[in-house]
């Protein structure tokens, strides 16, 4: 049995099965998702993680990891056979700063419709959890472009209304290989002088964060000790800053050194 201490201090004893769960992964091949996967292998809590993408990947191989192949146009139909009893849901799928140099379409096509696609299949599939990283300053209302799109993504997988949804908003993600290694060194410098939601995050904080915030979310619900209603949280950087873990980010802060040199 395991014992779970709740946030009012109550006791309750889940089995080591209720206790497990299985995710799946939208973006298992990028600098976030690649982490996220890495910490459920690791996760004596997690039994299974079934990663979604666009071309196989033998760097994924492991006995917990079972991989899905898509046609990412298809991507809802030719999912849902592999998520069945899936309980967490996570994405770290998107543009970044790449969307400045394509087609408006295109960038909508994978902000906000494969997301979509994703949640709706691993809603079907049983999920109860979700996790979705887009980006500081989302706002279905904002003026500019990419700040709007996110907000309409936030939107779009709020509409699939699981138990709880996790929408993840970092600013600049350090330890990313798109990110220019100098930034590792001149944004944390500039943190005083800015809003703490636009402070920047390592990838490996991040990933820690949609990891462990979802599996509190898992067990909340296994307990019957979450809310009736759906939730819907927004955490910003302050928000995810308790997740993280003493040396995690340190291994992004070497890679930044080593991209450096």
């Amino acid at each position: 049995m395991l014992s779970i201490m709740s946030d009012k201090h109550q006791h309750f004893f889940l089995s080591a099965a209720e206790a497990q769960f299985s995710a799946i992964v939208l973006g298992a091949t990028g600098n976030v998702g690649g982490r996220i996967v890495q910490l459920l292998i690791k996760n004596p809590l997690c039994k299974k993680v079934v990663v979604v993408t666009r071309r196989k990947m033998d760097a994924l191989a492991d006995p917990k990891v079972s991989e899905v192949v898509v046609n990412m146009d298809r991507l809802e139909e030719e999912v849902a056979p592999h998520v069945q009893g899936v309980d967490v849901a996570l994405v770290a799928f998107g543009v970044g700063k790449g969307s400045a140099k394509m087609p408006e379409e295109e960038v909508r096509k994978i902000e906000i419709a494969y997301p979509q696609a994703f949640c709706r299949a691993a809603k079907a599939g049983g999920a109860r959890v979700c996790g979705v990283m887009t980006a500081a300053g989302a706002n279905p209302g904002a003026g500019m472009k990419y700040a709007k799109i996110i907000g309409e993504k936030e939107k779009a997988v709020g509409s699939v209304k699981f138990d709880f949804l996790g929408l993840y908003r970092p600013a600049v993600i350090l330890g990313n290989s798109n990110t220019p290694s100098v930034l590792g060194y001149v944004m944390p410098l500039l943190h005083w002088v800015m809003p703490s939601k636009y402070h920047s995050i390592y990838k490996n904080d991040l990933a820690r964060a949609m990891v462990a915030q979802s599996e509190h979310a898992f067990l909340a619900i296994a307990q019957g000790n979450a809310p009736k209603e759906a939730t819907v949280k927004i955490l910003e950087y302050k928000d995810m800053e308790p997740f993280f873990v003493k040396g995690e980010s340190d291994e992004d802060r070497s890679a930044l050194g080593s991209n450096h040199r």
